[in-house]
């Protein structure tokens, strides 16, 4: 009993340090990133590299400079000025295109440093990531990663700000999402069969407010107009599923990590958002 104890706790341990979108327990490793340059990697992909571009120009804020460069030609950015930004594909995710990898299973954009760039990114060099949705198409990708650009550029700005080392974990800024306390009064955006809920179990009851069931294309439409809107998606990899809830300028609203099949939002989930509501009026 002991032993199989013991394992539980480990693959607990491994999964929460997974679950993470910044990886970093220091703040001064936060600090010394932002004195890099960011070179953010393109790939094959011209959808990918058109949408990253423009992404990054419109709302990367946080550190002295970036450039960009394709993922065949970065010899001269081997070196500790400089740091990377490119997408970790999960062994799950549906888009074909030719993209990184992480040395655990992670889908989404990835922040290294470590003085040279790796097409598989090692864990000792990852500073911070972002998750997308496993469901990524050619067409996908400009939403998907508008919202990942301006995820990163939230938790690292609020990471910068933060007082000591506590306040950078992914858990504690999860626990005290969103530092914006109106966006719980906003519309919660569902992509369709995204609620896993018995009987009679109410949706809007549960969260406390307005709920719109939507196609994804809605919800993508949602993002790049700026709505009034909190929206949740999924990531999942082989380590867990993952669910988030943000606003349509990235600001995160709700996290939470489940097992790789249960990737829907739950009675749980939605009274955990509720419990923000109420403590957030008081």
């Amino acid at each position: 009993m002991k032993k199989i104890a013991l394992l539980a706790l480990t693959f607990m341990a491994i999964t929460v340090a997974f679950a993470q979108v910044g990886f970093k327990k220091r703040k001064e490793d936060i600090e010394k990133f932002k004195d890099t340059r960011l070179v953010v990697v393109l790939s094959p992909d011209s959808s990918y590299n058109a949408s990253i571009i423009e992404a990054i120009e419109k709302y990367w804020t946080f550190n002295g400079g970036f450039l960009f460069e394709y993922d065949s030609a970065m010899k001269p950015y081997n070196k500790p000025e400089y740091s990377y930004l490119y997408f970790s594909k999960s062994k799950g995710t549906k888009i074909k295109a030719k993209l990184g990898s992480c040395e655990f299973d992670f889908n989404g954009l990835l922040i290294t440093t470590g003085g040279k760039f790796k097409k598989k990114a090692l864990e000792i060099d990852l500073v911070s990531g972002a998750y997308c949705s496993n469901f990524i198409d050619t067409n996908d990708w400009r939403p998907e990663l508008t919202r990942a650009v301006q995820m990163l550029n939230n938790y690292l700005t609020n990471a910068i700000e933060a007082d000591g080392d506590k306040g950078i974990s992914t858990n504690y800024m999860a626990n005290n999402a969103p530092l914006n306390s109106s966006l719980l009064e906003q519309t919660l955006m569902l992509p369709l069969r995204s609620l896993e809920l018995k009987g009679k179990e109410d949706a809007a009851t549960l969260w406390g407010g307005e709920v719109e069931d939507v196609e994804v294309d809605e919800t993508y439409n949602a993002y790049m107009n700026k709505a009034d809107k909190i929206i949740f998606f999924y990531s999942k990899d082989e380590n867990g599923c993952n669910k988030i809830v943000t606003s349509t300028t990235g600001e995160l609203v709700y996290l939470a990590e489940d097992a790789p099949e249960r990737c829907r939002l739950t009675a749980k989930d939605l009274k955990a958002m509720n419990a923000k509501r109420t403590r957030a009026a008081k």
